[in-house]
């Protein structure tokens, strides 16, 4: 068997591993398997899903926040932050007046801050829609700080994060791994009377509920496959066996 015959074998072996999980990416090579966790401890920030292949997954359900800016100029608004803004007395959270952020899985922004405070999370996937030209161009910035003022900050520039397969001029799918806890903050320009939907979907959750409940405090999914679903398949035809695999 030549060098092209063993790597072509290898290949069949990993599309024929992967069949069951066509529908979820995964970060990294961190979530391999996900059969230990039938609950996230009693909330619904995940899906208990069939993984196929008799085996189960569960799928991150995501935080969707929606940012609307009625001035008539640019701002830069606010996402988390808990230890900056949770009593910041004019309930804006950081955010200038004039702009409104609504959580739109019916629960509150306040709720959701608060939750970064005493349950930390890792956001694997991200997703930003908004019909305003340029919005989805900005940079975000990034930012982790500590009480003793140490402070970092990292840039994500949106335009070069788009996924390869979409085509959407106004939603962006972004594969990013960020952790989120009271001492993160993400800022972002928001234009003139834009509006903009971020969803984040958390792909682990540190959770001592769910100790309590006879669980594990690090609670882990797969977030679902946004775009990139009707790419064309490649068939690999081995020996006479074939395998299909989504090009992704």
């Amino acid at each position: 068997m030549n060098s092209i015959e063993k790597e072509l074998h290898r290949f069949a072996g990993v599309a024929e591993k992967m069949s069951g999980y066509d529908g979820m990416d995964y970060f990294e090579g961190d979530y391999a398997s996900f059969d230990d966790y039938d609950s996230f401890d009693g909330d619904t920030a995940f899906d208990y899903a069939s993984g196929g292949a008799g085996s189960e997954v569960n799928v991150s359900d995501p935080y969707v926040i929606q940012y609307v800016n009625g001035n008539a100029f640019g701002v830069t608004a606010v996402l988390f932050g808990y230890n900056n803004w949770y009593n910041d007395n004019t309930g804006q959270f950081g955010n200038p007046a004039g702009v409104t952020v609504t959580n739109l899985q019916g629960s509150s922004y306040l709720a959701l801050l608060g939750q970064s405070n005493n349950k930390a999370f890792k956001i694997g996937k991200w997703r930003f829609q908004s019909a305003t030209a340029g919005q989805l161009s900005q940079t975000m910035t990034l930012s982790h700080f500590d009480a003793n003022g140490k402070q970092y900050s990292t840039p994500l520039n949106l335009s070069i994060l788009r996924d390869a397969y979409q085509f959407q001029s106004d939603i962006l799918d972004v594969q990013k791994i960020i952790v989120i806890d009271a001492n993160s903050q993400i800022t972002f320009p928001l234009l003139a009377n834009a509006t903009i939907v971020i969803s984040m979907f958390p792909v682990a959750v540190l959770s001592g509920k769910s100790v309590l409940n006879g669980g594990q405090s690090l609670n882990t999914a797969v977030a679902p496959q946004l775009s990139g679903k009707n790419s064309a398949r490649v068939n690999i035809i081995t020996g006479g066996a074939s395998a299909n695999v989504v090009k992704k």
